[in-house]
């Protein structure tokens, strides 16, 4: 088990900053929503990736059209004006996930494995705690032991309690 008395992670967002970080993100959704868009699962599984090979081919085209000018069709100047306008706010969106948002959820999901990995060494010590005092017939302790100890039902093993974070 870790050291029980190391909590790197020892603080509660405050009400006041949980509601500023709400009304920040809203803003942004809002900020963001013109430039957005909504898949359903089976979207998100037909759509093409502009993966680095994709992305290339799609950058080839645009220049290739661009460069025909006068030699294609009148009626795929709109296509080729949104082919433009998609590269642009892929990369926009790119640059914008990989500056901020990838750095913002990386530092939540890492804070958050940490306060959840000190939480359960928390409960593993106070389990332990509790298993010593039932054991030796504190009153009460039964009881409390009876509950927790049925986070290791059902694990194999001896007979013993092994808890296993």
């Amino acid at each position: 088990m870790a050291n029980i008395t190391e909590n790197i992670v020892n603080t509660t967002i405050t009400p006041a900053d949980e509601t500023t970080i709400g009304t920040n993100t809203a803003a942004l959704m809002t900020l963001l929503q013109p430039y957005l868009a909504t898949l359903t699962d089976e979207q998100r599984a037909s759509l093409f990736s502009l993966k680095e090979e994709n992305l290339v081919f799609a950058y080839l085209a645009l220049q290739q059209a661009q460069s025909l000018g006068n030699l294609l069709p009148p009626a795929l100047s709109s296509l080729v004006a949104n082919l433009g306008n998609d590269l642009e706010l892929h990369n926009q969106l790119t640059d914008l996930e990989n500056t901020f948002i990838k750095q913002v959820e990386q530092k939540v999901a890492d804070t958050k494995r940490r306060a959840g990995h000190e939480a359960y060494v928390g409960g593993l010590a106070v389990y332990k705690i509790i298993e010593a005092l039932s054991a030796v017939g504190v009153d009460g302790a039964k009881a409390a032991y009876d509950i927790l100890k049925e986070r290791f039902a059902n694990q194999g093993g001896s007979g013993a309690t092994q808890p296993n974070p």
